[in-house]
């Protein structure tokens, strides 16, 4: 038997262990050079602080620009320059112990338990469930196999018609993740590795949090070290998402009801809490941890007195900035506008030096970022970046569709006026949070302050565009979702207030409880969906828990991981790509090329629709639709697309065929559920992908 959740336990903390070099030292060596926010004078725990979230800013976006220009070789060399740099530091002037509280010490290690226990799959017996997250860590893993096999601008994982097609998505924060993949000899898996940058996405925005309450939201050191603390723990809080979510609960008992969500945050237009968010989509969280450090670098920058030392501010946060957009281009989307505001109030006000640190950070982004931005041009599916639209309340839709109601405008209509109710389930205690702060700051008689001002300013436009627009890319509205982040940022700090200065009445307190249970409750469902649907608790979904979750999802794990130790990296496999939504086991432990990964070959990640078409269709006589023959062998297959491995399971319609490719071919590998079979001659273009 395989020892599978071992070895995903193991593959992990290893890369968990590698990151320092990646998304520490370069950070580290950075911050030195340039002394960034007095770095040299300050203690060991404000410099690994502040190199976490300075690594995650800039060395992806060197590793882009070294691997776009030169090869990602020579981004490993430069990343590795900085561990010799960091080296003589370290002998000559020494790092020093951190002086953390244990409370500091316990989130880390808890930090670290989530992030294992969400991410790893869990076998019991002969039996191995991937987590609900599986479904986005698959892609993820993909990507990242691209990475370290194609270099950069890595290949779309997901469609290969005889060559590679450039990946169009926003990569960045998986660079780190694909050079580690590589220069471990693939030792590391592609998932391991993602999982490893989750830890690292997640410990570098806390440190980002303790950061902004040093530098920049700063109220006295008697008061730091409890803000500190009360903004890292606040991460652990979300919304009144438990909610509606005890509300299906309770028509489920009741049978009225069998579908369970297989998360807190999908009943309705995401808002999501930071830890979902963390364990979900890191890149995004890396993309929202970069422009506030960007925020932070161009408001100290704009204190210094030297011309000299704005323009190295400057300099930094512009790199930070491109980094952005590579990493979370919605979130650097809202970003980008907010800085546009921004750079016109400080005009305004005749702040000359905050002005031009603006100008001359947005220059250099601009420039840092256009390679990548212009290799995003194509005639990619979808449609258009950014559309107009009132963020929707899913259970006004219920009751409309119940009643036969379906014009947009009185959707539309109702949205507006759902509005406070969306937004006090989706926000709960940081929303009666945000209100007690504004109405104690309004009773003082004062003017916003600078930073207030800047925060209030970030927040306001992050909820308006998340309010009145949505991405239009594909179905999912991910500026809606991920750009309202900036927004949850500046509610956390003024959260952090309220609970420091004054006193909890009950309503906020219940609030609050609400949010961290509905965190807790999140957690477990997503580690154990698929388990509960296997025990008939919840139903069954394809592409988490289909019948026998626990079976099948162990044989396809001993199929694909045979195919990854049995095959070069660079080899192009297939599966039936007439999926509903994604094969989440061929995507999570494939580690390979997909020639059509389903039926439009996710060309929104590269190339295009016209040239899908052919190989899906021929890949049909090969994997017919169901009560209809295989009109092709194997090996007539072989010749008609590019691939080198074909993979046949027990739900194709294949399979049923006792005449087929399936049962009259011999398997190089095959179990109760799974059938792998090699391609006798592949074309020279099927292993030769670079």
């Amino acid at each position: 038997m395989h020892h599978y959740m071992r070895t995903d336990l193991l593959e992990s903390l290893a890369a968990v262990g590698l990151y320092p070099l990646l998304l520490f030292v370069p950070g580290y060596v950075i911050a030195w050079l340039a002394d960034l926010f007095a770095f040299r004078r300050r203690t060991p725990a404000f410099r690994i602080a502040l190199s976490i979230p300075l690594s995650i800013s800039t060395c992806p976006i060197l590793i882009y620009l070294a691997g776009r220009f030169a090869s990602i070789t020579v981004a490993g060399g430069i990343i590795a320059i900085t561990w010799i740099c960091f080296a003589v530091l370290l002998m000559r002037y020494g790092l020093g112990w951190p002086r953390l509280p244990r409370l500091g010490w316990g989130v880390v290690l808890a930090w670290l338990t989530i992030t294992l226990f969400v991410s790893v799959d869990l076998q019991i017996g002969a039996k191995d469930y991937y987590p609900v997250t599986a479904f986005d860590y698959a892609v993820r893993s993909e990507f990242i196999h691209s990475i370290g096999t194609t270099g950069v601008p890595p290949a779309n994982p997901f469609f290969f018609p005889g060559h590679a097609e450039p990946l169009r998505y926003h990569y960045f924060w998986l660079l780190p993740a694909g050079l580690m993949y590589r220069a471990t000899g693939y030792v590391i898996s592609p998932r391991a590795a993602w999982i490893g940058s989750v830890f690292w996405s997640g410990l570098g925005f806390v440190s980002l949090i303790a950061i902004t309450f040093r530098v920049f939201w700063y109220s006295g050191r008697a008061r730091f070290r409890r803000h500190a603390i009360t903004g890292v723990l606040l991460v652990g809080v979300t919304g009144l998402d438990i909610l509606p979510t005890a509300f299906l609960w309770l028509l489920r008992a009741k049978g009225l009801l069998f579908a369970v969500l297989v998360s807190v945050e999908v009943w309705n237009d995401q808002v999501d809490g930071f830890v979902f968010t963390a364990l979900w989509e890191a890149h995004h969280l890396s993309g929202l941890t970069t422009c506030i450090l960007a925020f932070l670098l161009l408001h100290e920058g704009s204190q210094e007195a030297r011309p000299v030392r704005r323009i190295v501010y400057a300099g930094v946060a512009g790199l930070a900035l491109a980094n952005a957009v590579g990493a979370s281009i919605y979130i650097t989307f809202v970003f980008a506008v907010y800085l546009v505001i921004w750079t016109a109030i400080v005009i305004v006000k005749g702040w000359r030096n905050s002005a031009g640190v603006l100008v001359m950070a947005g220059i250099t982004a601009i420039t840092l970022a256009l390679p990548y931005v212009l290799s995003l041009r194509s005639n990619a599916p979808g449609g258009p970046f950014v559309v107009f639209r009132i963020r929707p309340f899913y259970p006004m839709y219920v009751l409309l569709k119940a009643q036969g109601i379906t014009a947009a405008s009185i959707r539309s209509l109702l949205n507006l006026a759902m509005l406070p109710l969306n937004y006090f389930l989706e926000l709960g205690f940081f929303l009666g949070a945000a209100v007690i702060w504004w109405r104690k700051r309004r009773a003082t008689g004062k003017a916003l302050s600078e930073r207030e001002l800047a925060i209030a300013v970030l927040t306001a436009t992050s909820i308006l565009i998340c309010t009145f627009l949505r991405s239009s890319v594909i179905s999912n509205n991910d500026l809606g979702w991920r750009g309202f982040l900036p927004a949850q940022f500046g509610l956390l700090l003024w959260a952090a207030d309220v609970l420091i200065e004054q006193p909890r009445g009950r309503l906020l307190s219940a609030m609050l409880i609400l949010g961290a249970a509905g965190t807790a409750y999140d957690l477990a469902i997503l580690r154990l969906y698929p388990v509960l649907a296997d025990a008939g608790v919840v139903a069954h979904r394809t592409w988490v828990a289909p019948q026998d979750a626990g079976l099948h999802n162990y044989s396809a794990r001993e199929a694909y991981e045979w195919i990854a130790r049995s095959t070069p990296p660079g080899a192009v496999i297939q599966f039936d790509p007439h999926v509903s939504i994604q094969d989440t086991s061929a995507l999570l432990y494939g580690a390979r090329q997909i020639a059509a990964a389903d039926p439009h070959c996710l060309t929104v990640f590269g190339g295009d629709s016209p040239s899908c078409a052919p190989i899906v269709a021929a890949l049909g006589p090969i994997y017919p639709p169901k009560g209809s023959p295989a009109e092709l062998n194997l090996q007539e297959a072989c010749r008609t697309v590019a691939v080198d491995v074909f993979v046949a399971k027990d739900s194709d319609s294949v399979w049923a065929d006792p005449r087929s490719w399936v049962w009259n071919e011999k398997p190089v590998f095959a179990n109760d559920f799974f059938r792998v079979f090699r391609c006798h001659k592949p074309a020279e273009v099927r292993t030769s992908r670079n």
